[in-house]
């Protein structure tokens, strides 16, 4: 399982930078990913679909952290995994907004409603598996947890900063970039520990 929870990380990251070569005018540093999976989208089908296996083993893959490290926080780290895999991924492959943000409708409300519940327990889980790690006497992946965790917590600050007006013609509005290096910083902990564990 832990096989598989490594190809999902990297190809997560790298399946969007794939898909983009056959979606004419998208533009990783502004668009976010989800524009990959829109109604709207050329490769929709590929990328919601793998959202939604992605998902599953996000629900899945991390039982194997549950049974090495069992715990409260173990338990923890794996719920909000799961939440993320459900929200971001799963809901967001079944539910594709629409790029169009003036026409809102129902499906890219629920869409955006769970992939921001699914980012927010996402960014937690640096922080708890530092804190899991220090706690084990684990001080070199409790740090590098650690700094995942500030790297996520800012990085997700300025994806949050970027959709305000006042930030359109700065540095902030790469929006697409930010999020891309929320997911990495995030990635990191959970590959490394899947490598060494």
């Amino acid at each position: 399982m832990k096989i598989l929870w490594i190809i999902i990380l990297v190809a997560d990251n790298l399946l969007p930078l794939l898909l983009a070569h056959f979606y004419p005018n998208y533009k990783h540093k502004e668009m976010a990913l989800s524009v990959l999976g829109s109604r709207q989208s050329p490769v929709k089908w590929i990328y919601n679909v793998w959202c939604i296996l992605s998902g599953v083993v996000f629900c899945i893959a991390p039982y194997a952290l549950y049974q090495e490290k069992i715990g409260g926080l173990a338990i923890a780290i794996w719920i909000l995994l799961a939440i993320y895999g459900i929200g971001c991924e799963i809901i967001s492959g079944f539910c594709p907004l629409n790029e169009n943000r003036q026409d809102e409708d129902a499906l890219t409300k629920i869409h955006g409603g769970a992939s921001a519940i699914g980012f927010m327990t996402l960014i937690a889980v640096p922080l708890l598996l530092a804190i899991m790690q220090f706690q084990a006497g684990d001080i070199i992946m409790g740090a590098i947890s650690l700094v995942s965790f500030i790297a996520t917590f800012l990085f997700f600050c300025f994806f949050i900063m970027g959709e305000k007006e006042k930030f359109a013609n700065t540095i902030l509005r790469y929006g697409g970039l930010w999020q891309r290096l929320v997911l990495v910083s995030c990635y990191v902990p959970l590959a490394i520990w899947c490598v060494t564990k």
